[in-house]
C-alpha cells in the first residue's frame, strides 16, 4: 500500500481535523477510515461548538444524579446496571473525579485547550472549507426559575476559573419568548444566552474537511479498517484487510476502537460508551433561530437549513449503537412542551440516530504521545465536545508530532495520566 510520514485512523471529526492540520504543516497524511468518512459519533449530533458551556462530564452530584435517574427511569443521563470490572474500575474513577477539586481543575484544562477554538473555525472557512455554521449563539431555556439556577452557577463557576469568553445575558420569559419566537411564553420562565457561542452541521464540516484534504492530495482510505498496529525500527506497520501501510508516525483518532488498538501500548485511561440519539425532522410554524438546551429535559436543539436536529440522553453502560424502539418519539414528546411557534411535521421523514461516545472517567480527552511508545500519539475520549475541541485538539497536537514540541496546555490530557 505505500508509505507515508503519517497516518490518522479515524475518519471522524477529530480526525479529520488532526489531518488538516498536520497537512497544513507540511506532513505527508494518510487518513484510515474503517466505515465511510463521517459516518461514526460525530454524525448525528447538535454540532455545538460552546466553549461557555465546556466543562467535564463528573461534576460535583453527577452519580448521584445517575442513580435517581435509574431509580425513576430518567431518560437524560442514565446509567445501566453492569458488573463488568472494567465498567465498575471506570465508574469509581469517574465518581473519584467529581469532586470539587477535581472539577475545578477540569474546568482549567479544558478552558485552556479550548482558548483558538472560534478563531480556528473562523480559520477553517478562511481555508476554503465550506459547512453550515451559525454564530448567534446558545440558548438555555428553562420552564422555571428554578430549573435554569444549576446552569446558571455553572457558567458562574466557570467565569470565576478563567473563563473569558464573554457574557451569558440572563433573560426572564418575556426576554426569552421574544428572543426566541419558536418557544412556547406559558412555558418557558428563564434562560440564559450564551452569545459566543455556536452550532454547525457536523455532517457538512466533515465532508468539507475530507474534501479539502483530497483537493490537497491526502489520501483518504474508506472502509479500510486497521486490525493491527506494529511497532519497528523506523516507525510503525499499520496492518489492515486490504494490505500493509508503513508510517513513520501515527496518530489514532478513532473514537471507541481507538482503545483496542492502542490499549496494549499502555493507555491506562479507561473508555466506556456512552449512547445518544438524536432526531432530524422537517417541521410546520416557525423553527427556531438559536442552537437550544431545554433545561429540565436536558434536550439540545439545533435548526439548519433543512430541518431540526433534537438530540439527548447519555447511556453509560449501553453497548449497542442502535437507538430502542420511539428512541426518537420520546426525545420530540420532551421537547414538546418548549415549543410553540415549531412542530415537528407528523407525515414528514424522521431521521433518528443514535452513536456511541468514547467518555473518559475524569471527563478529559486523551490527546498526546503514548509514553515508552515514539511516534504513536492518539486524541479520542472527547465524549459530548468533539465538536467543540476538535480543532484546538488537532491545532496543539501537530506541533507535538511534528517537533516534538509539547504544549502546555496538552499536559493534564496526556494519555500516560493516573
Amino acid at each position: 500500500m505505500g508509505s507515508s510520514s503519517v497516518v490518522v485512523v479515524g475518519g471522524g471529526v477529530v480526525g479529520l481535523a488532526c489531518a488538516w492540520e498536520l497537512t497544513r504543516a507540511g506532513a505527508a497524511v494518510t487518513v484510515l477510515e474503517r466505515s465511510d468518512i463521517g459516518s461514526g459519533v460525530s454524525r448525528g449530533n447538535t454540532g455545538w461548538v460552546v466553549p461557555s458551556m465546556t466543562f467535564p462530564l463528573p461534576a460535583p452530584g453527577m452519580v448521584r444524579e445517575g442513580v435517581r435517574q435509574l431509580v425513576t427511569r430518567g431518560d437524560a443521563f442514565v446509567l445501566r446496571p453492569s458488573l463488568d470490572p472494567a465498567f465498575v474500575r471506570w465508574l469509581w474513577r469517574f465518581w473519584r473525579s467529581s469532586s470539587p477539586a477535581r472539577f475545578d481543575a477540569g474546568v482549567r484544562a479544558l478552558l485552556a485547550l479550548n482558548r483558538r477554538t472560534l478563531e480556528l473555525f473562523d480559520s477553517y472557512r478562511d481555508a476554503g472549507i465550506h459547512f453550515e455554521m451559525h454564530s448567534n449563539g446558545l440558548l438555555v431555556a428553562a420552564r422555571t426559575v428554578a430549573g435554569l439556577e444549576h446552569y446558571r452557577r455553572v457558567f458562574e463557576r466557570l467565569r470565576e476559573l478563567g473563563y473569558e469568553g464573554g457574557e451569558a445575558d440572563q433573560l426572564d420569559g418575556d426576554e426569552l419568548a421574544e428572543l426566541e419566537p419558536a418557544l412556547d411564553r406559558r412555558n418557558v420562565a428563564a434562560g440564559l444566552h450564551a452569545r459566543v457561542d455556536r452550532y454547525v452541521r457536523p455532517e457538512e464540516l466533515m465532508g468539507a474537511l475530507a474534501d479539502r484534504l483530497r483537493e490537497k492530495g491526502v489520501p483518504i482510505l474508506e472502509r479500510c479498517e486497521v486490525v493491527d498496529l506494529q511497532a519497528r525500527p523506523e516507525g510503525w506497520t499499520l496492518t489492515t484487510h486490504t494490505g500493509e501501510l508503513r508510517a513513520e508516525k501515527v496518530v489514532v483518532a478513532a473514537s471507541l476502537p481507538s482503545t483496542r488498538l492502542v490499549g496494549r501500548f499502555g493507555a491506562r485511561v479507561a473508555v466506556q460508551p456512552a449512547r445518544g440519539y438524536s432526531v432530524t425532522i422537517a417541521g410546520n410554524g416557525t423553527p427556531p433561530v438559536h442552537a437550544l438546551y431545554l433545561a429540565e429535559a436536558k434536550i439540545g436543539i439545533s435548526p439548519y437549513s433543512d430541518g431540526v436536529r433534537v438530540a439527548g440522553v447519555f447511556e453509560l453502560g449501553a453497548g449497542r449503537a442502535e437507538a430502542p424502539a420511539g428512541a426518537g418519539e420520546r426525545l420530540l414528546a420532551s421537547a414538546r412542551p418548549y415549543l410553540a411557534g415549531w412542530r415537528p411535521d407528523a407525515d414528514g421523514p424522521l431521521t433518528t440516530w443514535a452513536g456511541l461516545r468514547p467518555v473518559t472517567a475524569d471527563g478529559l480527552p486523551l490527546i498526546g504521545e503514548l509514553p515508552g511508545h515514539r511516534g504513536l500519539f492518539v486524541a479520542t475520549g472527547h465524549g459530548m465536545l468533539g465538536v467543540t475541541l476538535a480543532p484546538a485538539t488537532a491545532a496543539l497536537l501537530a506541533p507535538l508530532v511534528l517537533e516534538g514540541r509539547m504544549a502546555p496546555e496538552l499536559q493534564p490530557f496526556s494519555p500516560g495520566r493516573r
